[in-house]
């Protein structure tokens, strides 16, 4: 758990920049309907400078996870993050799979979104964990960087060898199961949306909603709503309820993670997370927010996707239809209004209203009541050390620390944040918590052979002593 909660907050970083394109896309959508030559113009640049962004999703996360998960953040290791993601997306991409001339039909159809977010944290993932280890053998940069590439390559041809195999099968199972869920009907619809979420850590939600957007095995959901096509009140089902989430449930869920960070953290969290809001209800575009979250807290992610496939089952149930061709956004849901299909659509708003304040006092219990940190949520610091400490009370600080810890031979490593130092020990039994007391340290937690102590905003100029002192190099986690 304490690995996905890394995971998650490595993915900070990368998803910070794509609430922007969506933001983006929305308006060059807007604009595409003046009928202006300039303001037509302007419409296609904007959309695509947003779908760019998009589309580099994937690889933001391969770079941002290797970066983030790596020892002391070297720009190295981030270099090897897209190293393994280019490697994996090229030797199985479709085209390529068709020259390896396998015995088996559509072998390469399970390949055709090999390039997604998924395949781009595995590759941070075992970029870092390469870079990792290689660092502790204290080889000198350039072997260290030469060697990193060499078995990162070797690396990812394995998984190459294995996806090549695992993907197709876990892709067609997929597919059989899509098949199955579409015979039961608005029941299926909300299952459907159920595993349409809980597949997204894993890239896997592509095939499934192949089966019921597109035309797999005769549903096509979005061409026939768009083409007026199908059956009055039926068609749509498998979109419409995504409208009331996306519109009013991940935005307020947005706003309760602000309402839980804590006070001196709320500034830093405001613009990402009010920003990744108004690109889920302008647009439909979620995966900013969901990412925030869905590793730190999984637990919220379970009840976001359940109350997904609840929000689809519903709309399916009473025929409430609307559909999207980009995503469920107010803009999409603005276009709807005008196709013969859509049916009842002012009751998907006010099931949103509803699903508002489920999410917004759902999120704020589960948030408050398993205290998992979610954005903001980081160690409550007490703000009493304010002012930059003098050299000598660096000193004295860092010679207490040095005892409490049990000494320069039980270090293994130090890292710090802005409010905490992270000393990594042989054993942690030795750490004794009261001699820091007179010296400014707030609190401290405990998570294995890692103690984290909380010093306030002077942490960052504390570890930088201590490394000076302990000859160790430190990694910065802002």
């Amino acid at each position: 758990m304490n690995y996905l909660k890394k995971i998650g907050k490595a993915l900070l970083l990368p998803i910070a920049i794509f609430p922007i394109a969506a933001i983006l896309i929305g308006i060059g959508a807007m604009l595409a309907r003046v009928d202006a030559t300039f303001v037509h113009f302007l419409s296609v640049i904007l959309r695509t400078s947003g779908e760019a962004i998009l589309g580099f999703m994937p690889v933001a996360f391969a770079i941002g996870v290797a970066y983030g998960l790596s020892d002391h953040h070297k720009g190295i290791s981030a270099f090897a993050g897209l190293f393994v993601f280019l490697i994996i997306t090229n030797v199985l991409a479709q085209q390529r799979i068709d020259v390896y001339d396998f015995p088996v039909d559509n072998f390469n159809q399970p390949f055709e979104h090999i390039d997604n977010q998924f395949i781009g944290i595995l590759s941070g993932v075992v970029a870092s964990a390469i870079y990792n280890r290689l660092h502790k053998l204290h080889l000198d940069t350039l072997n260290e960087n030469v060697i990193l590439l060499l078995v990162s390559l070797i690396v990812s041809l394995g998984l190459c060898c294995i996806l090549i195999f695992v993907w197709p099968f876990i892709y067609n199972k997929l597919i059989q199961f899509g098949n199955f869920i579409s015979s039961l009907g608005p029941l299926g619809a909300g299952i459907y949306a159920f595993f349409n979420r809980l597949l997204i850590p894993i890239g896997m939600h592509h095939p499934l909603n192949s089966v019921f957007w597109f035309d797999v095995v005769g549903i096509n959901d979005i061409g026939n709503f768009w083409s007026s096509q199908g059956t009055y009140g039926v068609t749509g089902m498998y979109q419409a309820g995504f409208f009331p989430v996306m519109m009013f449930g991940l935005p307020a869920a947005a706003l309760a993670m602000l309402r839980t960070a804590y006070p001196q953290n709320k500034n830093k969290v405001r613009s990402f997370l009010l920003s990744a809001a108004f690109a889920s209800f302008f647009t439909g575009l979620t995966e900013p927010l969901e990412f925030s979250f869905m590793f730190i807290a999984p637990q919220l992610y379970l009840v976001h996707a359940a109350i997904t496939g609840i929000s689809v089952f519903i709309a399916a149930q009473f025929q409430w239809i609307a559909g999207f061709s980009f995503s469920a956004g107010f803009i999409d849901f603005m276009l709807s209004l005008q196709m013969p299909f859509t049916r009842m659509p002012l009751m998907l708003l006010i099931m949103g209203v509803v699903l508002a304040i489920a999410y917004y006092f759902g999120f704020t219990y589960i948030i408050k009541r398993n205290n998992l940190h979610t954005l903001g949520r980081e160690i409550e610091v007490d703000h009493r050390v304010t002012t930059p400490l003098q050299n000598t009370e660096i000193d004295t600080i860092c010679t207490a620390l040095i005892y409490a810890v049990g000494g320069m031979n039980n270090v293994q490593a130090i890292d710090c944040c802005i409010t905490r130092v992270r000393f990594h020990l042989h054993n942690p039994k030795a750490f004794n918590f009261e001699l820091l007391k007179q010296t400014g340290a707030i609190e401290y937690m405990q998570f294995g052979d890692e103690i984290q102590i909380v010093y306030g905003p002077n942490a960052g100029a504390i570890v930088e002593h201590l490394e000076s002192i302990l000859g160790k190099q430190v990694k910065h986690n802002n």
